[in-house]
């Protein structure tokens, strides 16, 4: 049976100094590089984030949801809200989940929390997976989205 540890925060969050907002934002996930690897033996990091805020030079702050490798395991971390140069967008495939308002964002963060997983054997792709089924449960997102997501970068089948 998987354990979810408690979320912790993140490594250089800047949370305090850039917290979310009542705005309403568009929300992302993102997969590492442009396209899908055909080697399965390489697996893609999955993330989902939106803005809290634009700075100088390219530089967002991002409020960043994923389950993070830590040397031989893996950690949800929350609050995680990073500085980011906004070329990571053209380096890397992003799909757009949509508007959500600060409400849903909250949801999605409760649900990211609530999905189980075991720090040794589950990756991110995985627990992306769950965490986007629970949000097509709670109509967060659409079965539609889910299938595409889940195709194109690609998540594993349950």
């Amino acid at each position: 049976m998987p354990i979810t540890p408690i979320p912790t925060r993140g490594s250089g969050d800047l949370s305090q100094v850039y917290g979310d907002d009542w705005s309403d934002k568009e929300v992302f996930l993102q997969a590492t590089g442009l396209h899908k690897d055909s080697d399965r033996s390489k697996p893609r990091h999955v993330l989902i984030y939106w803005v809290n805020a634009a700075l100088s030079s390219g530089i967002e702050i991002w409020d960043i949801t994923q389950l993070e490798m830590h040397g031989h395991w893996h950690q949800y971390h929350y609050p995680n809200a990073l500085k980011i140069n906004t070329k990571e967008r053209s380096h890397n495939q992003t799909i757009s989940l949509g508007i959500f308002t600060s409400e849903q964002r909250e949801q999605l963060l409760e649900l990211a929390a609530d999905v189980e997983y075991d720090q040794i054997t589950t990756e991110s792709r995985v627990w992306m997976r769950d965490l986007l089924a629970k949000m097509v449960e709670e109509n967060l997102i659409s079965h539609r989205l889910f299938n595409t997501i889940r195709e194109d970068v690609p998540l594993p089948s349950v």
